[in-house]
């Protein structure tokens, strides 16, 4: 048996060189249940191998975590929730909104514009103020729509989680860096467009350097169709619990 990680012969639960787990496989169900329950909270040194990782080559060290080289790596969804809470925690501190405030804020007011009777539900409202766990919930829908518009280059629900988890946590780091000017910029227009420029691209990126196996034009059309329909989903998300809450006041 081979280590997944370094490559060593190992011949017991452990590799002798690197020290992981010799039994790491494929991403599914019950790995990816483990991982959470076992470090969503763990702050460990992986944090900075995996953020100079996705700063440097994404695509290309997602592919090799769920490959199995998991041992130097930050846990997905913990990284994902650690920099969602520290931008929250700025956003704060600085008196700015988060984007998911600002997204909420501006659909419920195009609600209210169609219907003066439509409320703002209260899961609404939890969710403009827990900015890291509307972070995690919006993160399946997301990965639902990358698992349909790259379906067919062989990778499964989970794994499409594992990649947009970290693709998260890093959108979140660049959100966080411009969100600072804002406290010292008054004319801060470009500086809500910058961020949401650059995340997107990021994204495609990584989407560029994940699928090499894929054609090089099909995957930007196909990332491109990821947050289409990703908006949609949201959209009609946001439509359905709008008609809970109002069904249930009337």
């Amino acid at each position: 048996m081979h280590c997944k990680n370094c490559d060593e012969n190992v011949n017991s639960n452990y590799c002798g060189n690197c020290g992981q787990k010799s039994t790491v496989g494929a991403i599914n169900l019950s790995t990816f249940i483990n991982e959470i329950s076992e470090n969503v909270f763990q702050i460990n040194k992986g944090i900075f191998f995996t953020l100079k990782e996705l700063f440097l080559r994404p695509g290309d060290s997602i592919r090799e975590f769920i490959s199995g080289k998991r041992k130097k790596h930050f846990k997905p969804i913990a990284y994902a929730l650690t920099f969602s809470t520290i931008y929250f925690l700025i956003s704060r501190l600085t008196n700015e909104n988060t984007w998911m405030n600002d997204v909420i804020s501006g659909f419920t007011n195009a609600a209210s514009e169609i219907d003066e009777n439509t409320k703002v539900p209260v899961l609404l409202i939890w969710l403009s103020q827990n900015f890291a766990y509307a972070t995690l919930l919006s993160l399946p829908i997301f990965s639902f729509a990358s698992f349909i518009c790259f379906w067919g280059l062989r990778r499964n629900y989970l794994e499409h989680m594992v990649l947009n988890a970290y693709i998260t946590g890093q959108q979140a780091i660049f959100y966080t860096i411009f969100l600072l000017p804002k406290v010292f910029i008054n004319d801060i227009y470009f500086l809500e467009l910058i961020p949401f420029v650059v995340t997107v691209l990021y994204t495609f990126w990584v989407f560029w350097q994940f699928f090499k196996e894929g054609n090089k034009v099909l995957i930007i059309i196909r990332s491109f169709f990821t947050y289409s329909i990703y908006l949609f989903l949201s959209l009609g998300v946001l439509f359905i619990i709008m008609a809970i809450q109002n069904i249930g006041g009337s």
